[in-house]
Formats: C-alpha cells, structure tokens, sequence
C-alpha cells in the first residue's frame, strides 16, 4: 500500500476528531465484531479496499469467522446473520446509497429488533465510516492501482 498524502499529518484537528469518534464508537452496543461486519459492507459498496482489508482483519481479531467475512456481500441470503443482523445490514445499505425512501420501512423493522440505542450507534458507525472511506480512498492506493 502507498499513501498518496497524509489526510492525518495535513489536517491533524479534523482527523483526530473522527478518530476520536470512531474510539468512542469502538464501545458501541453492536458489539467490535458485528461493528466491523457493518463497516467491511459500507467499505464494500463505497469500493474503499483498503478499508475493507482494515475490517476483514480486525474482524478476525475481534472473533468474527472467515465465514461470515465471506457472507457480508449476500449478507440477506445468508443464514449466518440473524434478521436483527440482517435489518441492521439494510439500514447500512440504505444510508450509504442515501435511500431516503427506504428509511421509514427500515426504521421500523430494526426497532423490531433494536433498542433506540442501538439504533444511534449504528447510525452514527455507518456516517464514520462513510467518512473513512472517502479518506481512504483519497489518501490509499491499494492493489494494482498502488504499483502505478
């Protein structure tokens, strides 16, 4: 992997704020492993592959099966993801690809399944790492891309 610039070194206040959020976020009541399940599906439909590397490894760090990793992308015909996993996936989906016409269905089927908390958090994990992506995209070349 080669860095095209340093988003942290020339925007230090803005990057240590969203990293501040993502720690903040690393206690969330989705639990490390599903979290970084969320993240790897929105790092998928952004195509940010080098936060996708980042949540496949700190998913098998934080106990989540090679499994599941590779049922993340047909998460909703999986049996490994229970339907709270699973709404929680669309709401993911939904956000990402703004949507807002899904929200309402959404919305009602994780609070099926979620605590108003939950809820929070697992918006706000989907905004940070929205945000990530786009820094990662910007600042990382990852692949083929990063050998030319």
């Amino acid at each position: 992997m080669s860095t095209r610039f340093d988003v942290s070194a020339l925007a230090p206040k803005a990057y240590q704020g969203l990293y501040a959020v993502s720690e903040t976020l690393a206690g969330s009541s989705l639990g490390a492993g599903f979290k970084h399940l969320i993240d790897l599906r929105v790092s998928q439909l952004n195509n940010c592959h080098f936060c996708q590397n980042l949540h496949r490894d700190w998913g098998l760090r934080d106990g989540v099966t090679e499994e599941q990793l590779r049922a993340v992308a047909e998460w909703s015909a999986s049996p490994l993801f229970n339907a709270g996993e699973k709404a929680a996936f669309a709401w993911a989906e939904a956000l990402t690809r703004q949507q807002e016409d899904k929200v309402p269905e959404l919305l009602a089927e994780l609070r099926r399944h979620h605590a108003e908390t939950y809820i929070a958090e697992l918006t706000m994990i989907i905004a940070v790492i929205n945000a990530w992506n786009r820094v990662g995209i910007s600042a990382y070349a990852v692949g083929p891309a990063a050998h030319g």
